[in-house]
């Protein structure tokens, strides 16, 4: 338990950080809580990674796959996924999409 705490507390200073304000934790209807923002947080996290691959700057775009990163479990435990497949999310030219859907395949294979 101390696990999924410490990941929320983490995912959620990601998201408040990035937005700029700090988010709510919410309960889905099975009990369980998750941070809100990270949706948002990770539209702004694309966003940044694509403009900090056009400029080659790679720690950049390390720092912003850690944060992408950290929204996985939250984002396959609501479904994201199976909403949009990450095959969609690689497919095309969006660098930050492609990253985060090749992220999220390398996640489902270790669950």
């Amino acid at each position: 338990m101390a696990d999924a705490t410490d990941s929320g507390s983490k995912l959620a200073a990601l998201n408040s950080t990035t937005l700029g304000v700090t988010m709510p934790q919410i309960t889905l209807p099975d009990g369980s809580k998750v941070q809100t923002g990270t949706v948002g947080a990770l539209l702004i996290n694309i966003r940044a990674y694509n403009e900090a691959h056009q400029a080659g700057d790679k720690d950049k775009m390390a720092a912003l796959e850690e944060a992408m990163r950290a929204t996985l479990p939250l984002l396959h435990k609501v479904g994201m996924f199976d909403l949009f497949r990450p095959e969609e999310w690689i497919a095309g030219d969006n660098e930050g999409r492609k990253v985060v859907g090749k992220m999220y395949l390398e996640f489902k294979s270790q669950q």
